[in-house]
């Protein structure tokens, strides 16, 4: 186990003392599902999904101090600058997976400061702290292409069959031929679109007690939720078979622009499950810039995004090995993706 015994105590103590929290999560199936169990816990609060950068800006500050929290929580962020965190007063966690990061005035817990191959997804430490709800947890640990140890993987199975059999054993059946999967991929598409979409769907997300009200439409809140994630479905459908792959292809390059939303991580997710052999670079064009997911099992693709961004490329990016993000401007994008493909 990564995080000690003692740092989960910790968290554990803090999630379940603090009375009026501030929440700040990224915009994904890990970090809603780590917001969402804490929620469960604390019954208050405030919820903030970072939908703009991998990074917490100093601009978030005013909202965090308008609402006078009496703690500032921080989920599966990469990023945070050092101006947003002196700007705050009150006591400030901050649980991740991603690369170490070196922060002053924050309570900071990351696997990968104790083992550096570990990057379990933060909400399994969540679950690790407050044991559960058990699907929310599995939603954001699948939803990051991760199996928990064998003895929460048995449990969940057998209190959840239907949502996934018991011969599941690889991360990747388990996000694409799953119900438990699927479960977090309609999560992931309620957090798409208008940051007051988004909120209004986080805000549903904190009173449903079971999977099968959204599965099974049993509740309002279930059957909103579901019907965000059927329109953005039949886009995603759409947008996946315009993908063409060339067999003596080493890239799967797809670019595409005119959504209103991206579907950048659940394509690339997607088309490396069908591929993977083979380095995906999935690009959304949006306001002069590609915002990019990247998938491969086989490349250390923070390494290759760092050497692809020399040379003067202007943009940004990183994540884990096989599963990361960049943003590139839309004139140095050509160039880009040369370097990325020299490397292969």
């Amino acid at each position: 186990m990564a995080l000690t015994k003692e740092e989960i105590g910790k968290l554990r103590e803090a999630f379940t003392t603090c009375t009026r929290p501030v929440i700040l999560f990224d915009n994904d199936p890990d970090g809603i599902s780590s917001f969402l169990m804490i929620y469960n816990q604390v019954k208050d609060g405030k919820g903030i999904p970072i939908k703009s950068a991998p990074e917490i800006s100093v601009e978030f500050a005013r909202s965090v101090k308008d609402y006078s929290p009496d703690l500032v929580i921080i989920l599966d962020m990469p990023m945070v600058s050092q101006e947003f965190l002196d700007e705050i007063n009150t006591r400030i966690i901050w649980l991740d997976h991603h690369q170490v990061m070196k922060r002053k005035k924050v309570e900071y817990y990351n696997p990968r400061i104790h083992d550096p191959d570990d990057n379990m997804p933060t909400s399994y430490w969540v679950y690790k702290a407050l044991g559960g709800p058990l699907w929310i947890a599995m939603c954001g640990i699948v939803g990051d292409w991760f199996l928990p140890e064998k003895e929460v993987l048995l449990e969940f199975k057998e209190k959840y069959p239907d949502l996934m059999p018991s011969d599941v054993d690889k991360p990747e059946v388990a996000l694409h031929d799953t119900e438990i999967g699927r479960l977090s991929r309609i999560l992931s598409f309620n957090l798409k679109g208008k940051t007051v979409d988004t909120i209004k769907s986080v805000k549903v997300l904190t009173r449903i007690k079971t999977p099968y009200e959204i599965l099974k439409q049993e509740t309002p809140g279930g059957r909103f939720i579901y019907k965000k994630y059927q329109g953005l479905a039949e886009e995603f459908e759409t947008l996946i078979k315009r993908v063409k792959i060339r067999p003596e292809d080493q890239m799967v390059l797809f670019i595409y622009q005119g959504s209103s939303v991206s579907f950048t991580k659940e394509l690339s997710n997607e088309l490396l499950y069908r591929n993977p052999d083979k380095l995906i670079l999935i690009a959304w064009e949006y306001n002069g810039e590609y915002k990019c997911s990247l998938r491969t099992t086989k490349h250390d693709l923070p390494k290759m995004i760092e050497k692809a961004l020399e040379g003067g490329v202007r943009g940004y990016g990183g994540g884990h090995a096989h599963a990361s993000g960049a943003c590139i401007n839309k004139d140095d994008f050509a160039t880009f993706v040369d370097n990325m493909k020299k490397q292969l």
